[in-house]
């Protein structure tokens, strides 16, 4: 018997694909961004290379057809995943082990096309299938941690979708049991971010910063924030001090946000800001609470 998926003779119900039809394609598309994207020398440039974003763009086109059945994609995401990513990882190292150099080579926009097609994978299969196939060992956190960090510098950059790949990347890695303070080897030399405002050089603590940072942003964003933040104060080693104090934290924000800026205006009423810290905070208790062991455990944290 065959097997539907590779059938390219299988029909389609109506307009909606049964089946990825243009596999073949697409994976030697993918074969050729994957070459030119781990092409070290290039990453140096500014941007990628234009017959390579014209790749990607043809590639994400592709990945559109199939949002209204995107489990068609299922045979081949391992291989598209984990292709993508072995480049995003040796790229990550690549850029970790410079960042301390005051002239460092690698652009952090050189793989824009790579994480936004990444991003698009997420979009249509869904992060959580996708996240399946990203590396998730110890020796990733810290170079993932601290590009992540370096790309959060300048928040109103356009790579935006490389910002949420390290986001739910991160998320994953929470999840890993491991001592994390006991790989904390070189946060303390991080460019600072006049927004944090926090004097914690720990790991964890500065990953908790960093991922507040991300919850007054719109979209994608402020939900990796959140689904990363949740895993980490879900962790046992974090449940004594910082599981407690984010709560506090979450709850100060929530009701700070929520008092309107002139409350004597005829409409007077919530800034968009505002309504971002309200949200963004709540994403966080929502994913947080339901991740905890039982309601005793709940009531006991709320401050």
């Amino acid at each position: 018997m065959s097997d539907p998926v590779q059938n390219d003779n299988a029909e389609d119900v109506g307009s909606v694909p049964s089946f990825f039809r243009e596999h073949a394609e697409f994976l030697h598309l993918l074969d050729e961004v994957a070459t030119s994207a781990s092409n070290v020398e290039s990453w140096t440039l500014p941007n990628a290379p234009e017959e390579e974003m014209r790749l990607i763009r043809e590639m994400k086109k592709t990945l559109d057809v199939y949002q209204e059945q995107p489990t068609c994609l299922d045979p081949y995401l391992e291989r598209i995943v984990s292709r993508l990513m072995s480049v995003v990882q040796e790229y990550v190292y690549a850029f970790h082990d410079t960042m301390y150099k005051p002239e460092s080579p690698i652009t952090v926009t050189r793989m824009d096309g790579i994480f936004d097609l990444l991003y698009t994978l997420c979009k249509v299969r869904g992060y959580k299938v996708i996240l399946r196939f990203f590396p998730h060992g110890v020796a990733d956190v810290e170079p993932v941690f601290a590009t992540l960090w370096r790309f959060s510098v300048d928040l109103e950059a356009s790579n935006w979708p490389a910002r949420y790949t390290l986001l739910i990347w991160l998320s994953l890695l929470a999840m890993i049991p491991f001592d994390i303070e006991s790989i904390d080897s070189g946060t303390t030399d991080l460019p600072a971010i006049a927004e944090l405002g926090t004097s914690d050089v720990s790991l964890m603590g500065r990953w908790v910063e960093l991922g507040k940072l991300f919850l007054c942003k719109p979209g994608c964003e402020m939900e990796g924030a959140a689904v990363m933040l949740s895993r980490l104060l879900s962790r046992r080693d974090s449940a004594a001090v910082l599981r407690p104090e984010f709560i506090e934290w979450a709850a100060r924000e929530i009701t700070n946000a929520a008092r309107p800026i002139d409350t004597t205006a005829v409409n007077a009423g919530l800034q968009i800001g505002s309504v971002l810290r309200i949200n963004g905070a709540l994403r966080v208790l929502c994913h947080l609470f339901s991740a905890m062991d039982s309601h005793a455990t709940l009531d006991a944290q709320i401050p």
